[in-house]
């Protein structure tokens, strides 16, 4: 058999013979070399043939031809267990088609026997400094094939071991693809638990990327959310609960927040939480009000923080619509040359929509956005979309009717 086509003759229940006998060829080869037969110009298929019947042995045949037969002979089992002992060997010798198919031949014989598949998924993983393409070309193929009969447990521990390679490797333009399987909920279930490990892989991936701050707090806040009917697991949720609590503070776009109530969210540093409260709910008087050591313990900057406070308030006190430069003085506590400037960075920042009329010292409000949703806006919101279909509604009779 030509050895490219191992991969093509292997199944999804199990390898064929010519396939194991192929793939036993390849590790006698890369094992002993090309040695030559000392009798009667024995062919390998025939000498194999020969051994398998007579229960092993390799009389006229060399090394590589003797080793190949009494493995092929001993079965599935012997296969496999020499694949993976000789894997070193196989990944430092063989060309990419051998080293693919018979890790194919390895993956089919391990079949439903999770340990197995995973003991084949540790030899191709087993070296970052070596055939690293090559290498995780194989370990997402044994995944896939894997994935196919293993159950959900066993696929999420494939898919963290082919992560965990991909990091130690720095395969770095592999990540977008594990984080997407990651989060993708149709893999992993209804199982809340399986689906925090998952999440928990995709957070980790995603800081390894560099990935954009939103990003990662989306996925870290989806991680929170999977403690929601598991109170007691929470603890193991603090250091991320930590880093969302810290992100969001720090972040210089994100000024609204719906995830207060999160179970996960409630082991944070004590601290933490009551800052992030405070820039949600607070008023700027509360933030000053707060212990400074706060700010500096998190590694988080004053001013930053504070200019935060202030674009965050004035979103909220924007809801009445037209406010005066002494009421935005007094709320943001700033001096009064610094009253339009506060109104700028609040626009720019996409927190508002607002015009200024210097002559009468007072702003104009179009546009606020909410700090938080709370049952009053679903409320409100609730109560504009039903106005929204009974107008449409309305227009569509109207039309009818012409």
């Amino acid at each position: 058999m030509a050895l490219t086509e191992l991969t093509r003759e292997t199944t999804t229940g199990g390898a064929s013979r010519a396939a194991s006998r192929a793939a036993c060829e390849v590790l006698g080869v890369l094992i002993h070399g090309e040695t030559e037969r000392v009798g009667g110009g024995q062919g390998v298929d025939d000498a194999m043939d020969l051994a398998e019947t007579a229960g092993g042995g390799g009389c006229g045949m060399g090394a590589a031809e003797t080793f190949a037969a009494e493995v092929f002979a001993k079965g599935d089992d012997a296969i496999l267990d020499a694949a993976t002992e000789h894997a070193a060997t196989l990944f430092g010798d063989g060309g990419d088609a051998e080293v693919r198919g018979v890790v194919a031949v390895m993956t089919s014989l391990a079949g439903d026997d999770e340990e197995k598949v995973k003991r084949v998924m540790d030899c191709v993983t087993s070296r970052t400094s070596e055939r690293v393409i090559l290498r995780v070309r194989c370990a997402m193929a044994v995944y896939n094939d894997a994935s196919e009969r293993a159950s959900v447990g066993t696929r999420l521990d494939l898919f963290e071991r082919v992560a965990k390679y991909c990091v130690e490797a720095k395969q770095t333009k592999i990540y977008p693809i594990l984080i997407a399987h990651a989060g993708d909920e149709t893999i992993w279930g209804t199982d809340a638990k399986t689906r925090r490990r998952a999440l928990k892989t995709s957070v980790d991936l995603l800081r390894e990327s560099n990935a954009s701050e939103e990003e990662l707090f989306a996925c870290m806040i989806k991680y929170l959310a999977t403690f929601e009917n598991d109170a007691g697991a929470a603890g193991e949720a603090a250091d991320i609960a930590k880093e969302t609590v810290r992100a969001f503070i720090a972040s210089p776009t994100m000024f609204h927040g719906d995830f207060m109530s999160l179970q996960g969210l409630k082991n944070a540093d004590a601290d933490a939480l009551k800052l992030l409260s405070t820039l949600l709910t607070g008023s700027v008087s509360d933030y000053k009000a707060l212990n400074a050591s706060i700010v500096s313990r998190l590694g988080l900057n004053a001013d930053e923080c504070m200019a935060k406070m202030r674009i965050m308030a004035l979103s909220t006190l924007g809801k009445k619509g037209e406010v005066t430069y002494a009421e935005i003085k007094d709320a943001l506590q700033c001096a009064d040359d610094e009253v339009e400037e506060w109104v700028v960075r609040s626009v720019g920042a996409g927190v508002v929509d607002a015009k200024m009329d210097q002559s009468q010292q007072r702003v104009v409000f179009t546009r606020c956005t909410d700090r938080v949703w709370s049952g009053d806006e679903w409320k409100r919101l609730s109560s504009r979309i039903t106005e929204w279909r009974t107008s449409v509604a309305s227009i569509q009779k109207t039309l009818v009717a012409k």
